[in-house]
């Protein structure tokens, strides 16, 4: 085990400090995986003076990211900053300088994926990012090792332990979601603020990472529809049972000839489904390939250790290979069109506030009727939570599209006799 390894650490907050201690821990195991000695010579961190319980010697910190750039002995540098500034200009200075890069950023990959892969493969080196997606649930390394030539058709996933989390709490225990909201924070699943995982921002990014890999392409992450959980009731989830449904805040990516349609959006799927019974902070991916048929991957979603793994497992295969490097960095070659989400072909689950009145049902069925809308069910029934004068009214629809949807839904909010539209939910 002649050679040595010199590895460089950008960034050690939470994640940082957790894969420092579990590196030094396994690193005998590392070693002996990759016949390989390994180094952590420089960790780049913003105070020198915090207290840190991670063993490293002190002359390891730096806060001058130069002292790792510029240093021609470190071959491997580990990226665990988040954001997009400053971690692109560093990403980019690393490859630049000959060193393959391991990151967890999803945001990163998502905003400048193609042009680091490009960088990366100019200066023979590579960027893994194993753990920017379902973190160390090995999904990003199946597209890019093991599916990297197959007809992939469809992705659907689970790829926010966060919303994932509350959307069970909420169908389990009959909970409202701000209260299933508290408890993840409380559990630490869910940050103070929750924005980014409940609006589904969060699973936007890690799409558009999981669609550029699927389809070999580039997915600008701002061109995909997203929608979040917030507005969700416990209500729904007891339609939803009724009718055979569980609710899920799924990410999808269809390809269909040269377009291809990616988007975020909670979902009602049937729940005998495999994804329907994905509960807690888990994350899963499903893919329909043409010859494998339907493929799902499943693991944890969230937090210090599953990323953890998937940066070590990033960090073996590079060690594992001579030089460094890794052949199958992806491409993105291919060209295709984003559609609007006014294109989807869907059915849909439409839950009004209505006013107890006769002929409320008549009036509404007419103008979905009118814009082709086909009912399959009506559910008319007192809510408890509302005032005698007010009823739920839930329509579940044939399959129609996006945008006579919402031109129906324009239509009805017009009328006197309807309260408000409280839910949409797209059915798969």
């Amino acid at each position: 085990m002649s050679d040595r390894i010199e590895i460089g650490i950008l960034g050690m907050g939470n994640i940082g400090s957790e894969f420092v201690e579990i590196l030094q821990k396994q690193t005998a195991e590392i070693e002996q995986a990759s016949n390989k000695k390994i180094q952590i010579s420089k960790i780049l961190v913003s105070n020198l003076n915090k207290k840190r319980n991670t063993g490293v010697n002190d002359n390891v910190l730096t806060t001058n990211p130069d002292e790792i750039f510029k240093n021609e002995n470190i071959s491997i540098v580990i990226e665990l900053m988040g954001g997009v500034d400053p971690a692109f200009e560093y990403v980019s200075k690393c490859l630049d300088s000959k060193k393959s890069v391991i990151t967890a950023n999803k945001d990163l990959i998502a905003t400048h994926g193609k042009s680091l892969f490009l960088k990366a493969k100019s200066n023979n080196v590579s960027i893994l990012f194993e753990a920017a997606v379902a973190s160390g649930t090995p999904i990003i390394s199946t597209l890019i090792r093991d599916l990297s030539y197959s007809n992939i058709n469809s992705i659907r996933a689970i790829i926010n332990g966060t919303s994932n989390f509350i959307l069970s709490e909420m169908e389990e225990k009959n909970t409202e979601f701000d209260d299933a909201l508290e408890l993840a924070q409380k559990l630490g699943y869910a940050e103070p603020d929750p924005t980014n995982d409940v609006e589904g921002y969060d699973a936007r990014y890690k799409l558009a990472i999981l669609s550029s890999l699927s389809f070999n392409t580039e997915i600008e992450y701002n061109r995909l529809y997203v929608e979040g959980i917030s507005n969700i009731d416990s209500i729904d989830f007891q339609y939803a049972k009724e009718l055979g449904y569980s609710i899920k805040l799924l990410a999808i990516a269809e390809k269909d000839k040269n377009n291809i349609l990616a988007r975020v959006h909670p979902t009602m799927i049937d729940s005998n489904s495999p994804l329907a019974k994905i509960s807690g902070a888990m994350n899963a991916v499903e893919i329909k390939e043409n010859l494998l048929g339907t493929v799902i991957i499943q693991g944890p979603g969230a937090g210090p250790s599953p990323t953890s793994s998937g940066l070590l497992s990033d960090l073996i295969n590079i060690l594992k290979n001579s030089n460094n490097v890794l052949p199958s960095t992806p491409s993105l070659n291919n060209k295709f069109k984003v559609l609007n989400i006014d294109y989807l072909e869907s059915r849909f689950y439409l839950r009004f506030i209505v006013k107890d009145k006769a002929g409320v049902l008549s009036k509404m069925s007419n103008i979905l009727g009118e814009e082709n809308i086909s009912i399959a069910s009506v559910i008319q029934k007192e809510n408890v939570n509302l005032d005698d004068n007010y009823a739920d009214l839930v329509f579940m629809t044939y399959k129609c599209t996006q945008s006579s949807v919402n031109k129906a839904l324009e239509k009805i909010s017009k009328l006197s006799i309807v309260e408000t539209l409280k839910s949409m939910i797209r059915v798969e």
